[in-house]
């Protein structure tokens, strides 16, 4: 299993970086080269939004490299998140998306460390 973390999660990358194997980290701008080099994630995790990308830009990404898998985007709590699902289901319909919370993070890192 591979995950693919996009740089902006800078509290995951520290607590986690070098403890849990299969885990590689990306900048936004890197994505679309690390995909084309054959990187094939199971997940891919990205903050919602960050320095120069949201979760848009990067379901555009995995779209266009052909990525069929999971992407989360981490973020609080929204007023409307299924907007932000359905504006990444229009621009990524192969992507499965979803948002989530930190609490949801934190049990997903939980279970990814066995």
């Amino acid at each position: 299993m591979i995950v693919l973390v996009v740089v902006g999660m800078t509290a995951l990358r520290q607590s986690y970086d070098g403890g849990l194997s299969g885990v590689q980290f990306t900048e936004s701008a890197g994505l679309a080269g690390l995909l084309a080099e054959g990187v094939s994630p199971t997940l891919v995790l990205s903050p919602l939004a960050g320095p120069g990308f949201d979760a848009v830009t990067i379901a555009q990404t995995l779209q266009a490299a052909g990525y069929r898998g999971v992407y989360y985007a981490t973020t609080r709590p929204l007023p409307d998140p299924d907007m932000v699902k359905r504006e990444v289901a229009r621009v990524a319909p192969d992507v499965i998306f979803d948002l989530l919370l930190p609490q949801d993070m934190a049990r997903l890192m939980r279970s990814a460390r066995g």
